[in-house]
């Protein structure tokens, strides 16, 4: 692949993982109530849906999301309705007990499994993947390996954004002392997941 091409990739990649998103709330809550090795849970599971969506772009299926108006409603509305349910735990949580305890009992796998269905059901990441991919691939050149780069590409920036947003909540996290702030915080977060939800919801193809 041309490096200046690669290079204007990597440039749009930074942009697109900056914008904030369902994936940028979950990092900074989950760094903020668990620490830093809680986020990087998460970001596993927003990682693997990441690379979920980009093996899904490469073998053509995200044209398939793309055109038919069903299918996408059907992943819209079911990732809309968690991340609302998300929104709403977080509203009816009284601190960070609920977050450590979960941590501890199963290996952090639910927040493993929580970053991965937050990424997955996101139906305007595959379509946007499907839109933006294609521009930077040469049907001159080998299609695989040129889509491995740019997933490697992809998710190697998203996971350095994400962890940038999980160092911010580390940031924060110990200007949160009290009990009354720690619910306030988390009334917070419900609210912007509910947001997001609300707004995927709205989405169109």
């Amino acid at each position: 692949m041309d490096l200046g091409i690669w290079s204007v990739f990597v440039a749009a990649c930074v942009v697109f993982s900056l914008a904030p998103g369902a994936g940028t709330i979950a990092s900074i809550n989950n760094s903020m109530m668990g620490g830093l090795k809680s986020a990087l849970q998460g970001l596993i599971g927003l990682q693997l849906a990441l690379a979920l969506h980009i093996i899904i772009v490469s073998c053509g299926l995200g044209a398939l999301l793309a055109s038919s108006a069903v299918f996408f409603e059907v992943v819209k509305y079911t990732g809309a309705a968690y991340l609302i349910y998300l929104g709403i735990k977080k509203w009816r949580d009284k601190g960070m007990l609920d977050i450590q305890e979960a941590a501890n009992v199963k290996g952090y796998s639910k927040l493993i499994k929580q970053g991965f269905v937050v990424n997955l059901m996101n139906p305007k990441s595959i379509v946007f993947l499907a839109a933006f991919l294609p521009q930077f691939i040469s049907t001159q050149q080998p299609l695989f390996e040129q889509y491995s780069i740019l997933g490697l590409t992809v998710v190697s920036i998203d996971s350095l954004v994400m962890l940038g947003y999980a160092l911010l909540g580390v940031f924060m996290k110990p200007y949160l002392t009290s009990q009354k702030i720690m619910e306030f915080v988390n009334k917070i977060f419900g609210t912007l997941f509910i947001g997001m939800g609300i707004a995927l919801s709205r989405a169109e193809a």
